[in-house]
């Protein structure tokens, strides 16, 4: 099975923007993704495609495919 870690994030003007992390750690915890994401947020370096800073964590949902299902 495929696994993608989906950090959703908002921006300063209100929209949100996923960031999307394939086959993470098994053992991740929330807690390491939730203080990862914090840090980041402090040093103002992520961006939108339209260059608007993410401002906020909103949540995390980790999305699993099962390739036999895929055609």
């Amino acid at each position: 099975m495929e696994k993608t870690l989906i950090i959703i994030l908002w921006l300063e003007n209100g929209r949100t923007m996923n960031l999307s992390i394939p086959n993470p750690r098994k053992d991740l915890t929330e807690a390491e993704v939730r203080t990862a994401v914090y840090r980041i947020l402090q040093r103002s370096v992520i961006l939108s495609e339209n260059g608007v800073r993410a401002a906020a964590f909103k949540h995390t949902y980790l999305r699993i495919v099962d390739e036999q299902l895929l055609p």
